[in-house]
Order: structure tokens, then C-alpha cells, then sequence
């Protein structure tokens, strides 16, 4: 990179290097318009360069120019006197000439000196920027990386509860399930209760007809009797009619015999259907107590399914505001320092 100065002391990059035949004719020129050609009047002749590099030209130029060869010739003492005036004057020249070079060998190192300490202030400043930017960098690094940690532990806690609310969703299917089984099951009890009351009912109806029935033979077994009674004073027509009296009574009998045994039937049977329905009846209570069992742990269930929801829907807003966080703290392209 070659660098060059410009009326501000600022440095600048050139387009193209300049020569060391471009710095020698400069030298010419201004050695040929009685000027001094140092670093600075050939850069303002040239209109570019770097002072290191017109500097390492300019004594390449000077190294090169004729130097007067001093030669020992047999004179007389006037020309000898006259020479050595000339001599004298030519060294006092020479060294006007020197101190001059001198001078300007001076301030071409006070210039290369000032430019030297540009160039470490530069140096400096870039270090500083370097410094800068890679703390910069390793800071957003850091922040990145503490970033991404926090994202993964989020997107771990949204999977957990994402898994919890999958498992309530099939606990609540399964007891979904189970409460469709038990409804099921005491519709059966209810229609089997409804049939078994149905035949005692019927039961019950055969028993007061039954009932009914005797209280009928037992009123006309009472009225033969009151009529054999009242009849004994008749004669053989009249014991007749009390024999025909008795075996309808005996046949009376016989039937509420059998009718009572009917009804004692029929009462066991009551009995029976009356412990089966008192049983049913128990297995009722107790699917009942079931199903509110199982719909107290529904409600339950459901209470856990909308609390992961509303964890997950915040898990899921937290990160989008992470990552927008993120995004906004993004430094711009167009952002002085980057």
C-alpha cells in the first residue's frame, strides 16, 4: 500500500507510485530554477507521492550527480593566488551548498519524522478500533451464544409441556371413554330395574286377584254353611243340598288351597325380585358414585389441559420476543463503525 500526504497532513491511498524518473526530473527542474529540491517542493512539482518514497528516490538522484575531480597542475604564484581565491570561494560555495543539503536533509527528516508519527497515531487508532471491534465481536458472540442457550432451554421446556398436554389429552380421552362405558352400563341396570319392576307389578296384580278371589270362596263357603246350618231342620232334600253344599264347599276349598299356594308362590318371587331390585339398586348408587368420581377427575383433567395451554402460548410468545429482541438488537450495515 503506498501512502501519501495531503495539505491537511491526512493520508490518503495514491492511485498509482511514482517513479524514480519522475522524482529526477523534478530535482532538474528545480535545480535548474535556482530552487531547493526537497520532499515537499517535489511532491507539490509532482502533485502526488508518497515522502518515503520520493525521499528514497531523491538520494538515489543525489548519489548519482558528477562530483568535481580535484587535478594538481604546476602554476605560477599569481594563478596559484587567483586559484586559490577561486578555490576558497568555491569551497565557501560548496559549503553553503552542503549546509544547505543539510538543512534540507533536516527538515526532510522532521518530515519524514512527522510523517512517521501520523503513522503511528493511525497505527494506534486502528489498534484501538481493532480492539474495539473484536470486543465488540466476542461480546455479541457471547450474547449470541447465551441467546441460543436460551432459546434451546425454552424450545425444552415448550416440548415438556407440549408432551404433558398430549398426556392429559389421552387421559382425558381415556376417561371420556370409561364415563361412555359406565353410561352405558347403567342404561343396561336402569332397563333390567325397569323390567324387573314391570314383573312385580305383575306379580303383584296376580296376588290381589288371587286375594280377591279367595275372599269370594271364603264369603260362599260362609253362606253354605250358614245355609246347612239353617237347612238341618229340612229333610233328606235339605242334607241333600248340604252334601252338594259341602262338596262344593270341599271343591271351594281345594281351589283356595291351591290358590293360596299360588300366592305364596307368587309372594316368594316378590320377595326375590324385591332383593335383586334392593341389589340393582345398590350397584346404581355405586356406578353413580363412579361416574361423579370420574367426572370430578374430568373436570380436573381439563383444569390441567387449559394450564398447559396457557404455559405453552406463553413459552410461545416468550420466544417470539426473544427472537425479536434478537433481531432488533442486530446492528445495521449502514451503521457508522462496522
Amino acid at each position: 500500500m503506498i501512502v501519501i500526504w495531503n495539505d491537511t497532513g491526512e493520508n490518503e491511498m495514491a492511485r498509482e507510485g511514482i517513479s524514480y524518473e519522475q522524482v529526477a526530473a523534478a530535482a532538474d527542474f528545480l535545480v535548474g530554477a535556482s530552487q531547493s529540491p526537497t520532499i515537499r517542493a517535489i511532491r507539490e512539482r509532482l502533485g502526488t507521492g508518497s515522502p518515503n518514497t520520493i525521499q528514497r528516490h531523491l538520494s538515489i538522484w543525489r548519489d548519482a550527480r558528477p562530483q568535481a575531480a580535484a587535478t594538481a597542475l604546476n602554476l605560477s604564484q599569481v594563478l596559484t593566488a587567483a586559484i586559490a581565491t577561486e578555490i576558497s570561494q568555491t569551497a565557501a560555495q560548496a559549503r553553503a551548498e552542503i549546509e544547505s543539503r543539510l538543512v534540507e536533509a533536516q527538515a526532510e527528516a522532521s518530515e519524514l519524522a512527522a510523517a512517521g508519527e501520523a503513522l503511528e497515531i493511525e497505527r494506534d487508532t486502528l489498534a484501538e478500533q481493532v480492539t474495539r471491534l473484536t470486543t465488540e465481536r466476542d461480546r455479541a458472540a457471547a450474547t449470541a451464544i447465551e441467546r441460543a442457550s436460551e432459546i434451546e432451554r425454552q424450545d425444552q421446556d415448550l416440548n415438556r409441556e407440549r408432551s404433558a398436554t398430549e398426556a392429559a389429552r389421552i387421559e382425558v380421552a381415556q376417561s371420556r371413554n370409561k364415563l361412555e362405558s359406565q353410561a352405558e352400563k347403567i342404561t343396561e341396570q336402569t332397563q333390567q330395574i325397569e323390567q324387573l319392576r314391570a314383573q312385580l307389578d305383575e306379580q303383584t296384580r296376580g296376588r290381589v286377584e288371587a286375594e280377591k278371589l279367595a275372599a269370594v270362596t271364603a264369603a260362599k263357603l260362609e253362606a253354605a254353611e250358614y245355609r246347612a246350618s239353617t237347612a238341618e231342620s229340612a229333610a233328606d232334600e235339605l242334607k241333600k243340598q248340604t252334601r252338594q253344599a259341602q262338596e262344593a264347599a270341599s271343591l271351594e276349598a281345594q281351589k283356595t288351597e291351591m290358590k293360596q299356594t299360588i300366592i305364596a308362590g307368587l309372594n316368594g318371587k316378590l320377595e326375590a325380585l324385591q332383593t335383586q331390585l334392593q341389589q340393582q339398586t345398590r350397584e346404581l348408587d355405586g356406578a353413580q358414585q363412579e361416574v361423579k368420581k370420574a367426572l370430578q377427575e374430568a373436570a380436573e383433567l381439563r383444569g390441567k389441559l387449559a394450564g398447559s395451554r396457557e404455559r405453552e402460548e406463553a413459552g410461545e410468545s416468550k420466544i417470539a420476543a426473544t427472537k425479536t429482541a434478537e433481531v432488533l438488537a442486530k446492528p445495521k450495515k449502514d451503521e457508522p463503525g462496522l
